[in-house]
């Protein structure tokens, strides 16, 4: 009798570990110990959800992206992560530049990777999270996903039945912040409504981490507070915000500056300069461009009125030696070359204002400029390499 009885448990045990398996290969991709994926395949892991009514884990990740490999490689194989995943969701890994991937992307707003996704069987965004996650993490992600108070989609339906306590919109805003998810900034912005005074240290924290562009409300607040963000941080920090984030509206993907925003933004951050900036940046502007009839305009109409920087004489001065070949334009640049030196006797402008002679035609000026040249750079133990091959040139 109990022969019989250790046969049909050992039968009970094996039939069970046979289904086991069984489902889980179904699943997709097996890794020893680890999560069980469909690969690329939405359609299958919408309808396995429904089925099963489970929600779906999506890794969303491209091959080039590193974080998605070491999740691949130190999380997914995790025992503990594998027995949350692999009870609780359908785990879909879909290379966002390939197939259905692409669609993806645009649909739940991937601009990132890795981002995790946790969607239910109707593809609705369920919850959210970007970047490499460790163990504790990554089980935590999991178990907020499953919980409604915690997920994104819980969140989001609190809002929606008018939840505006600002201890809710606050934290809401981070979670949507961490998500890098488009509604961000509106909560945020609700969340500031209910505060009486922005320059505390909790509202001025909450007020940088929110400034991400310089066309947006925050940017303008920004500004507004700038002497009390130089208090609490420090004006070098604060500036180099400021500077990131024009940069990030001056220019385009192919890091060209463009010109539409310029003037605007330039008055509304440097206003007690706003002149000299915006004449500058039209100057750095044609130069990236290529553009050198506009760039020498712009350097005339620029050191006409602003020539008081040895440093901005001596480089566009060389910038004119090196792209200009107009004559009429060297001349001009020679007077500014010259103003460089006696406000800087440096081997690079002495160089510079002998080089413009010699493209000017002025082969004895050309060669009393190079030999000063020298003569500084021995003084300050400098190169002189490009003078003398000058004045080898000259005889």
């Amino acid at each position: 009798m109990r022969a019989i009885q250790i046969l049909i448990i050992f039968a009970a045990f094996f039939n069970t570990s046979t289904l086991v398996t069984a489902q889980n290969s179904e699943a997709g991709n097996y890794t020893e110990g680890g999560i069980f994926f469909i690969e690329n395949n939405i359609s299958e892991a919408l309808s396995k959800a429904q089925k099963s009514n489970r929600l779906i884990f999506v890794d969303a990740y491209t091959t080039w992206c590193g974080p998605c490999k070491m999740m691949t490689k130190n999380i997914f194989p995790d025992k503990d992560v594998a027995e949350l995943y692999n009870a609780n969701f359908i785990n879909l890994k879909m290379d966002m530049e390939k197939g259905e991937g692409i669609g993806l992307t645009k649909r739940y707003e991937v601009t990132a990777y890795p981002t995790l996704l946790f969607l239910d069987g109707n593809g609705q965004l369920i919850h959210k999270a970007l970047g490499y996650h460790d163990v504790k993490d990554f089980i935590e992600l999991g178990k907020n996903a499953l919980d409604t108070d915690k997920s994104l989609i819980g969140w989001a339906t609190q809002y929606e039945k008018g939840n505006r306590e600002p201890s809710f919109l606050k934290e809401y805003a981070l979670k949507l912040a961490a998500a890098y998810d488009n509604r961000r900034l509106p909560i945020a912005e609700a969340y500031l409504a209910t505060q009486k005074d922005w320059t505390t240290d909790d509202n001025l924290d909450f007020i940088y981490r929110f400034t991400e562009k310089a066309d947006s409300k925050f940017f303008d607040y920004f500004l507004t507070y700038r002497t009390a963000f130089e208090k609490k941080y420090n004006p070098a920090e604060i500036e180099a915000k400021i500077q990131g984030l024009m940069a990030d509206a001056l220019f385009d993907e192919k890091n060209i500056p463009t010109l539409s925003l310029a003037d605007s933004l330039i008055q509304k951050v440097y206003a007690d300069k706003s002149d000299r900036t915006s004449k500058k940046y039209r100057l750095n502007y044609y130069r990236m461009k290529g553009d050198r009839e506009k760039y020498a305009e712009s350097a005339i109409t620029y050191l006409k009125k602003y020539n008081d920087s040895a440093e901005e004489l001596g480089d566009i001065s060389a910038l004119f030696y090196e792209q200009i070949g107009d004559k009429k334009m060297l001349k001009k640049a020679v007077s500014w070359a010259k103003k460089a030196v006696k406000m800087d006797n440096s081997y690079f402008n002495n160089l510079t204002l002998a080089n413009l002679y010699h493209s000017t035609d002025k082969k004895s000026k050309a060669l009393k400029a190079a030999k000063k040249a020298i003569e500084v750079a021995k003084k300050n133990e400098e190169s002189s390499a490009e003078a003398e091959e000058l004045i080898e040139s000259l005889k």
